[in-house]
């Protein structure tokens, strides 16, 4: 399934100029903070109202969605950044970069097994447990002092 589905949009709803808008956005948001364009910037190059540009970003779901697709296209873009990132830390001998890289290649699962067993031969049944637990709490049991 492609990162397009992900998003649920559809490109041919977008409104003129909402493509060019959104990759604005999206540009606006990757760039350093000292070098962003404000909103009004944005909409004024586009060739729209601020106001239409305000309510394409907060109502308009198809172009929130699509923006966010473009967004994920140009971090893609840095996944080979990212893996190399991991290696180094993994050389470097962090633990929590090995569980990630075991995770990833599926070696090592977020979820826990426990196993219950019943009626082993080797292991006192459950009523002989409580027999043995009631007869400690009650002070027959052994000499270790618990319960007394």
């Amino acid at each position: 399934m492609s990162a397009k589905h992900l998003f649920k949009f559809d490109e041919s709803k977008l409104r003129p100029k909402q493509r060019e808008a959104a990759i604005a956005m999206v540009e606006r948001e990757f760039a350093p903070k000292h070098e962003r364009k404000t909103l009004e910037q944005i909409a004024k190059e586009v060739g729209i109202c601020d106001k239409t540009l305000y309510n394409w970003n907060h109502r308009d779901d198809n172009f929130i969605a699509y923006k966010n697709y473009l967004a994920s296209q140009f971090i893609d873009t840095h996944l080979a950044f990212v893996y190399r990132k991991l290696i180094d830390a993994i050389d470097r001998g962090s633990v929590k970069g090995i569980e990630l890289f075991l995770k990833r290649i599926g070696d090592l699962a977020e979820q826990s097994e426990i196993t219950i067993r019943q009626g082993d031969a080797d292991q006192p049944s459950f009523e002989e447990r409580k027999a043995e637990l009631l007869k400690r709490l009650e002070g027959g049991g052994d000499d270790s002092g618990v319960g007394r």
